[in-house]
């Protein structure tokens, strides 16, 4: 697993307005139906919108173990983790949207009207060729200074490297000048950086480098998240 395809999986789940949502039956159960997303943080949180009667609704409130699947082209993003029914006024007004009326004829203030806020604990990716398992705890552990993702690195083991925060800033390709000037500042990865995104992390992360990010500026995002700045 690498960057990258978080960053394409984040693309992925922002960009579709549709996804299947998994819940548990009165039987045990799965029961899926297919859900429109009205928010979305990547792979980390989903709202959707829904009715308080919806028998979604009602199973989530008996148990939250929840699997929301995202699907365009040959790409998947399947997540599972825990959902809750949200009923709080500034919430249902902050993601109202005008098309609600014809399921909602009061409006935001509608008592039908509610909103299922996911929170994602692990993902299964298969985005263009590639798959990823993983918890979403260990994706936000930091593992680097600029955002790589060192753990799973496919150099790490045949090149007896240790990632740059072990390493103080020398990987087995040798120094490296974003782990370096981040340890200089005094930051443990460059998402603690009030300069973020530096012009020499932008030139690692979003250039046309055959080294840098696809998509562009994955690695930005998950310092950001690093950081609690997304």
């Amino acid at each position: 697993m690498d960057t990258n395809i978080i960053g394409r999986a984040n693309e992925i789940v922002n960009s579709t307005a549709e996804a299947c949502i998994g819940v548990i039956d009165e039987g045990g159960f799965p029961s899926v139906s297919t859900v429109s997303s009205v928010k979305t943080d990547g792979i980390y949180k989903v709202f959707f919108a829904t009715g308080i009667e919806a028998n979604k609704t009602k199973r989530i409130l008996n148990n939250g173990k929840t699997s929301v699947c995202f699907q365009t082209g040959g790409d998947n993003v399947t997540l599972v983790g825990e959902a809750r029914i949200v009923t709080d006024r500034a919430v249902k007004h902050e993601l109202w949207q005008d098309w609600f009326i014809a399921h909602f004829p009061e409006g935001a203030d509608d008592p039908t009207y509610c909103v299922i806020e996911f929170t994602a604990q692990r993902a299964s990716l298969w985005v263009e060729g590639k798959s990823a398992e993983f918890l979403i705890s260990d994706l936000l552990t930091v593992q680097s200074r600029c955002g790589l993702l060192c753990r799973t690195c496919s150099f790490r083991e045949p090149c007896n490297c240790g990632g740059c925060i072990e390493t103080m800033g020398n990987p087995f390709h040798g120094k490296c000048p974003v782990a370096t000037c981040c340890q200089n500042k005094g930051f443990q990865h460059c998402g603690e950086c009030p300069d973020i995104p530096c012009e020499q992390l932008k030139e690692y992360s979003c250039s046309d480098s055959e080294h840098a990010d696809k998509p562009k500026g994955a690695r930005i995002a998950l310092c950001r998240k690093w950081a609690g700045k997304a």
